[in-house]
């Protein structure tokens, strides 16, 4: 049942603002595997690694200091931060695993975006002194799968502070630990607009593919924070990697005016040239993530507003 189960949680959070102190309390582990485990098992370690040199191009150059190596749109970061969180509130999901649960359809933040979740059970987090005015938990056991999101809001939102960032983290991860699709949105607002980048990533252990799209509503005269809505590849690229070869295509930059889309194709061990060896990586299966296919106003919606869970 929808109400089956919901605790008020007060954390302290020590560990910054997507963080999560340890709940010293807890005696069970989380039976949610780690997102960061599944990442890493589909992820050629050359994409995160600073040994390896950029020897294809500066498009590829782009993608890897942007997305793939530490700094505030890391999206592993997040990841990282969730899976943390996650296993602070062990005693809570393991209460919780056996709970009916109900669908909960959040707005959609992209074009093409169809992401229903299973959810049974909520956590509300005391994140205050960090800023925060709103942080909840929300998760479900269903169909061999968990459902997860993860809700934040800064408490000057309406008055353009985007530090820390508004932001949500949606997750399905397979109760196996062998695949997971999650996507991160973070809103903000400027000059009365609001604005939002959508990044989704899908990864499978089993197979070795794993699959991210990123792009921004904001170009880089309308963002705030780098943090929030400055991905540095803001005009939308998609990437399909299968451990042998990396491909990625879009446009790669944040400019107002987005240059044409590029492509590339290189070897997953050194990110080498490999022109015409990613046939077979061409067709994804994330959405098609461009400026215009992002939707700030839906953003806000699912991340700020929250009326699609207001149920639970």
């Amino acid at each position: 049942m929808k109400n089956s189960f919901c605790l008020l949680l007060s954390l302290s959070l020590t560990a910054g603002v997507f963080g999560c102190a340890k709940n010293e309390d807890s005696s069970a582990t989380s039976p949610i595997p780690s997102m960061v485990t599944i990442a890493k098992g589909a992820l050629p370690s050359s994409l995160e690694s600073s040994s390896v040199g950029f020897t294809v191009d500066s498009n590829l150059t782009t993608l890897k200091e942007r997305l793939f190596s530490p700094g505030p749109t890391d999206f592993m970061y997040r990841l990282k931060m969730v899976d943390e969180r996650l296993a602070s509130l062990a005693d809570a999901i393991v209460e919780c695993q056996d709970a009916s649960t109900s669908t909960y359809t959040p707005p959609d933040v992209a074009t093409g975006f169809n992401f229903p979740m299973q959810f049974s059970c909520k956590q509300i987090v005391d994140s205050s002194s960090q800023g925060v005015s709103d942080f909840k938990v929300y998760f479900g056991h269903s169909g061999g799968y968990w459902y997860v999101a993860e809700l934040q809001t800064n408490a000057d939102f309406e008055n353009s502070d985007a530090e820390p960032p508004t932001m949500g983290v949606l997750s399905k991860i397979s109760e196996a630990g062998d695949e997971m699709e999650v996507y991160q949105i973070s809103v903000e607002k400027k000059s009365g607009v609001y604005y939002s980048t959508v990044t989704q990533i899908k990864a499978n252990k089993t197979t070795g593919v794993f699959e991210l799209a990123t792009s921004s509503s904001a170009d880089s005269t309308q963002t705030i924070s780098p943090g929030a809505n400055f991905s540095g590849v803001g005009c939308g690229v998609s990437m399909k990697t299968d451990g042998t070869y990396v491909y990625a295509n879009g446009s790669f930059s944040q400019a107002a005016s987005c240059p044409s889309t590029s492509t590339i194709c290189a070897n997953a061990g050194d990110l080498s040239d490999a022109t015409g060896s990613c046939t077979s990586l061409t067709t994804l299966s994330t959405l098609t993530l461009d400026r215009s296919a992002v939707s700030g106003n839906n953003a806000k919606s699912l991340v700020v507003d929250r009326s699609w869970v207001s149920a639970l």
